[in-house]
């Protein structure tokens, strides 16, 4: 069977896996459209140049030993793969999600990964994995006056946010925090409404906010 001319690398740093089985379609949306890819010998992947941090989904497994559907020998166990991928995963660490052959290069952060034992072969493992475009929010910088005698108080963050289509933890916690690493910290102080509002926020903490919802902003 002739191989792919596509190679899905996953790498943080110098430490890269090539995905072993090229995953039958791969799922890109962002907060205003979404778009399925066909991939297993497919032809040109595009990504729809819309706003919003894309997110990326696909499913496949890696297998224990060498198929026709393997892309290449001498790919790591799937004890192996899964490890690595579940370090990246705690570290909280961007990864780098690249498609050779495409325009596909994109900083991303892990937002879900879930693995089963495999349908196929016996020590073959299943798994599905969720990456989210990463991007980094810089404060803008305000050019200040001279202090005089008389101080005006500084405005602080609001207390409570009304969610605009759009919107996401990542990006609110940028705009309030000048970093988009703190989203936990309005995912915590809303975690007991939000699930209420969407248990699939269970699954995906804070994924799932809807425009009109009231959050609470910690100062």
């Amino acid at each position: 069977m002739t191989k792919s001319v596509y190679e899905f690398w996953i790498s943080q740093g110098k430490d890269r896996l090539r995905l072993p089985v090229l995953p039958e379609q791969i799922d890109i949306s962002d907060a205003i459209q979404n778009d399925s890819v066909k991939v297993a010998r497919f032809g040109e992947i595009t990504f729809i140049d819309n706003p919003g941090a894309k997110e990326i989904s696909f499913s496949s497994f890696f297998p224990k030993k060498h198929s026709p559907l393997s892309e290449y020998k001498g790919f790591p166990s799937p004890e192996n793969a899964i490890a690595r991928i579940d370090k990246w995963l705690k570290s909280k660490k961007p990864v780098q999600f690249l498609i050779t052959g495409t325009k596909i290069n994109l900083t991303c952060s892990i937002e879900a990964f879930s693995h089963s034992e495999g349908q196929k072969d016996i020590g073959d493992r299943d798994f599905e994995i969720k990456l989210k475009e990463y991007r980094t929010a810089s404060p803008r910088k305000i050019k200040q006056k001279k202090k005089t005698k008389k101080k005006r108080p500084s405005k602080s963050a609001p207390k409570t946010y009304t969610v605009k289509k759009g919107d996401t933890l990542w990006d609110l916690a940028g705009k309030f925090y000048g970093s988009s690493m703190q989203w936990r910290k309005i995912w915590n102080a809303n975690k007991t409404a939000m699930i209420k509002r969407s248990r699939r926020n269970i699954r995906q903490p804070g994924h799932w906010i809807f425009p009109g919802q009231k959050l609470k902003i910690p100062q």
